[in-house]
Order: structure tokens, then C-alpha cells, then sequence
């Protein structure tokens, strides 16, 4: 098969989230298999150009510059899926795709979607992650009635009604987007994500000071828990004095520096440590360093690429029981679910995995096991490439 997967999020240059690591995924794992495959992504420098990751082809485009002020972001969107949809119908002018898969969030392929029709050779999928209309529900943001919202949500949708096939990350961002737009939820493939489980491999615990060692590794924000996870770290320190704590990802203001006033305040700085983004290849060996991984995120449209990752690391997840989650980290064998938003509930999910070897051992050995027997990029690859060819047959 000849396949173009569009995504503004590739690694390592753009991306390390949901959308960027699945079509990472996708791309190596089919070409791996004899397929062709183009990625198009966003260009850091915003300068263009071509280059192969191994046997992948990367088109790398930039940002549209809006010559507008103040313009709001769902314009961007608006105008970045002009610039995309040059690209690929600039490469379909000489290759001869079987495939063209858009991602829903960000309407990437809302141009060349919605005004293509007679033009079309290739079938067509939209790959949906979680759509923005979910997360003004779900958190919040953006803000219900909002231009961006309200823009966004439409671009979204459309993209949803022009492809040949659907596919969801979970089953619950099929549900919320059959109910959201009115489509038929049977129309959604879903295949869940994956992980390098080769990348990401269960390893002993690393050596060094401190007990228990906790983890936390996502957007540093409220609806992801992060607060939740220190204010707890804060609480057990006179129950665990050797307790310590290292959050991951990327952050906005005021937030990090509200966060890091309260564990200044606590006088923490010696037990928690905000490291802000780190290279994605570097994240195996935090999850080695620790003894479990917290990740009480209020809502995860998808499964959560961070459980995956952890859980093929051997090691405990605590997330909360919303959303996609349930669908990957599965109570007292894999991890602990708890009720979102409830600190009490994670208070006792950090004391249990603490005091507990047994527990901890255990959660460890299955989650391992689990991720093994369902989320491997092998089956990933075995899924996507079937159905892909069962939709060009």
C-alpha cells in the first residue's frame, strides 16, 4: 500500500503526545512491513522540507503566517488545513495513494476533505483522538460558546462526515463523537494505542535515594492532576519521610509558578522536582527510577499513552476511572482507579502502593503482562494494516 498520514505532531521534532507517537508508530510499523508511507507534519522553524526516519518520507511544512491581528486560533486551524491540503495534493499528484488518513483533533483535513470529492482516487480515514468538543465538556476548555469552541467543534465534525472509514482511539471518543455529531457509533473502528514495549521495558528499579519514588509524566495542569499528585506528595511526607516526586511535560504560567510556590511554601524543593519537557527517549528511564506512576488525570478521551508506557515498564498506574482510561488500566490488576477529582481516594491509592510490596509487585508483574498480550506495536501494526486493507478491498 502507498500511505499518507497527516499529523502537525510527528517526534521528535513536533510532538510526543497521543497524535505524534501513534502515527510515529504507524508509519514505522508499516514500512517495516513493505508499505510506502509520507508523513506530513509541522515544521519547528517553520522552514519546508523533505527527509527519511528510517524508511518513512517526512514532508515537514510550516505554520501559515496570518497577516491579521489578533486572530483567533481556530483561524489557524482554518488556515493550516489550506497549507496541508496543498501538500497533499501536491504528492498525490505523483503518488498514487491507496491511503490518505487525517487526525480529527486540530481539522487538519478539513480543506482537502470537505472540497475534493471529484477528485478522489485514494480512500480516505480520520484517525479521532479526543475532539476539542470533548474537552469543553470533559475540562472546561475551551470555554462552552467560544468562538474557538463553537469554530473548532464545526471543523471538527465535517471532517467526520467526508471519510471512508473512522477510526477511534477508545471506545469512549467513538461514543462521544457518534452522540456528539450524530453519526452511527457501529461506523467507528475502534484499536486502541500502543507502545514500544521494547523502548519501554520493564527494568528494576533504578538505585538512589528515596522512598516511594513517584512519577507523574503529561501536560503539568489541573485537569491532568498533577496538583493532586504533589498535594498528596505534600501530605504523606510525615507518614514517608523519604517520599519523592518528579513530574514531566510541558506547562503554561501561572500554573507552574503557582505549583512551584505551594512546594516552596511546604518547603518540598528537596522531595518534588517540576523538570518541565524532557526528549521523549529519555522518558524510559524515569519510569525505571520509580516505584509507581500517578497520573489522576479528570478526563483522558483515549487510553493514555502515559499508562501504556508505564505499565509496560513493570510499574503500577493510579489514574482515575473517566473517560478512556478504564479501558486500558484495569482495577487491582494493573493499577488502581480512582474517582476523579477525589484526594482522599488518591491519598489512600499512594499509601496502598507504598506500604504494600506485594500489591506493588503484583500490579507490576500484570500490568507488564498486559500490555504484552494487547498494545505491542505488533498488534498495533497487525490491526491497522487489516483494516486498511480490508477497506481497499
Amino acid at each position: 500500500m502507498k500511505i499518507c498520514l497527516i499529523s502537525q505532531e510527528y517526534p521528535p521534532e513536533t510532538g510526543g503526545g497521543g497524535i505524534g507517537t501513534q502515527t510515529y508508530l504507524k508509519a514505522h510499523g508499516l514500512t517495516a512491513r513493505g508499505h510506502e508511507v509520507h508523513v506530513v507534519s509541522s515544521s519547528v522553524d517553520d522552514k519546508p522540507r523533505t527527509y527519511m526516519d528510517r524508511l518513512a518520507h517526512i514532508h515537514r511544512i510550516p505554520q501559515p503566517f496570518i497577516k491579521v491581528p489578533g486572530y483567533e486560533l481556530s483561524t489557524c486551524w482554518l488556515a493550516y488545513s489550506f497549507t496541508a491540503g496543498e501538500k497533499v495534493t501536491e504528492l498525490s499528484e505523483r503518488i498514487a495513494f491507496d491511503i490518505v488518513q487525517f487526525p480529527e483533533y486540530g481539522a487538519e483535513g478539513f480543506v482537502y476533505l470537505t472540497d475534493t470529492f471529484k477528485n478522489r482516487t485514494a480512500k480516505h480515514v480520520l484517525q479521532c483522538h479526543g475532539p476539542l468538543a470533548m474537552f469543553t465538556e470533559s475540562v472546561g476548555w475551551p470555554e462552552r460558546g467560544s468562538t474557538f469552541a463553537e469554530v473548532g467543534s464545526y471543523l471538527e465534525g465535517a471532517c467526520m462526515k467526508h471519510v471512508d472509514l473512522l477510526l477511534a482511539s477508545s471506545r469512549n471518543t467513538a461514543k462521544f463523537c457518534a452522540d456528539r455529531y450524530g453519526l452511527d457509533v457501529g461506523a467507528f473502528r475502534v484499536i486502541h494505542s500502543a507502545v514500544n514495549t521494547e523502548r519501554f521495558a520493564a527494568k528494576p528499579r533504578a538505585a538512589g535515594p528515596g522512598f516511594p519514588r513517584v512519577l507523574f509524566v503529561g501536560n503539568i495542569a489541573g485537569n491532568k492532576g498533577t496538583d493532586a499528585v504533589v498535594k498528596s506528595v505534600l501530605a504523606l511526607r510525615s507518614r514517608f519521610p523519604d517520599i519523592r516526586m518528579v513530574a514531566i511535560g510541558r506547562t503554561e504560567e501561572p500554573f507552574l509558578s503557582n505549583l512551584k510556590e505551594r512546594i516552596r511554601a511546604a518547603g518540598a524543593e528537596g522531595c518534588v522536582e517540576i523538570k518541565g519537557h524532557v526528549p521523549y527517549e529519555e522518558l524510559p528511564q524515569w519510569y525505571a527510577w520509580c516505584d509507581f506512576f500517578a497520573g489522576p488525570s479528570t478526563f483522558e478521551p483515549g487510553p493514555g499513552n502515559v499508562y501504556l508506557e508505564a505499565m509496560s515498564a513493570g510499574r503500577p498506574v493510579i489514574a482515575c476511572d473517566s473517560g478512556g482510561a478504564p479501558e486500558v488500566v484495569l482495577h487491582d490488576k494493573t493499577g488502581l482507579l480512582i474517582p476523579p477529582s477525589d484526594q482522599p481516594a488518591l491519598d489512600e491509592a499512594m499509601i496502598r502502593l507504598t506500604e504494600d510490596t506485594t500489591l506493588r509487585a503484583r500490579l507490576g508483574g500484570e500490568a507488564r503482562a498486559w500490555i504484552e498480550s494487547n498494545f505491542t506495536f505488533e498488534r498495533y501494526t497487525d490491526k491497522v494494516e487489516s483494516l486498511y486493507q480490508e477497506l481497499l478491498a
